[in-house]
């Protein structure tokens, strides 16, 4: 899971780097970022059907759930990126062929695309 983890950088990392005029990071962090919000967001309306008792939609406003998202982006930043080790995972993915990179994107595509679509899917049954 680790190797695909660091896979999904290395190919939203690498296309950011072929773009001209483009912040390859940034893009990367921000992807992830909205992802991975997705993904809480998703666990834990998840949890909320097994214990209501966590509920805490009534209790926050628009402008927090705001000012975590920027915080958390911010923390995906500090957590994640590191110049030295993408640099490796542009050498340890750099002798893929095109079939393994063809392969490659559709998993990636499926992982990003398929965790916003999880959560499309799921809004009518988390919020009965």
């Amino acid at each position: 899971m680790k190797r695909f983890y660091r896979y999904i950088i290395y190919k939203l990392y690498s296309y950011g780097l072929k773009k001209n005029n483009d912040t390859p990071i940034a893009n990367v962090i921000i992807t992830l970022a909205f992802v991975h919000f997705i993904q809480l967001f998703i666990l834990y309306n998840i949890l909320l059907i097994f214990f209501p008792l966590i509920d805490i939609y009534s209790k926050i406003d628009k402008i927090y759930v705001g000012i975590f998202f920027l915080l958390f982006m911010g923390s995906h930043y500090f957590i994640f990126y590191n110049k030295v080790r993408w640099q490796y995972y542009l050498e340890e993915f750099k002798n893929e062929t095109d079939a393994e990179k063809r392969r490659g994107w559709w998993f990636v595509r499926i992982y990003l695309i398929g965790s916003i679509l999880l959560f499309f899917i799921l809004i009518p049954v988390l919020f009965r």
